[in-house]
């Protein structure tokens, strides 16, 4: 099991809160769900480039709670490059 605060933890809570908050509507799930699947099989690094770049393409608006737990997880990965490329936080909408 990983820690709360874990890249992996961090990524799985975006995810799953972003497909919560936007059941019913036409969003991504597939993207989204995917990303859950990279996290269970170690490949948390891909997870938050792919996760990036779905809020991106599909223009998601995310919280800022989701967005803080991305971030924290790109961080401890070295991964803050897939951020800034994709500039997800023009996306936050509280």
């Amino acid at each position: 099991m990983n820690a709360p605060d874990s890249p992996d933890e961090l990524i799985r809570a975006a995810a799953e809160s972003i497909l919560r908050r936007l059941a019913g509507e036409k969003v991504p799930e597939a993207a989204l769900r995917s990303v859950v699947h990279m996290v269970d099989n170690d490949e948390a690094e891909l997870a938050v480039d792919d996760l990036a770049r779905a809020i991106e393409y599909h223009r998601i608006r995310i919280q800022r709670k989701e967005y803080d737990q991305i971030a924290a997880a790109a961080e401890q990965l070295g991964a803050l490059d897939s951020l800034a490329e994709v500039r997800i936080d023009r996306l936050i909408g509280d």
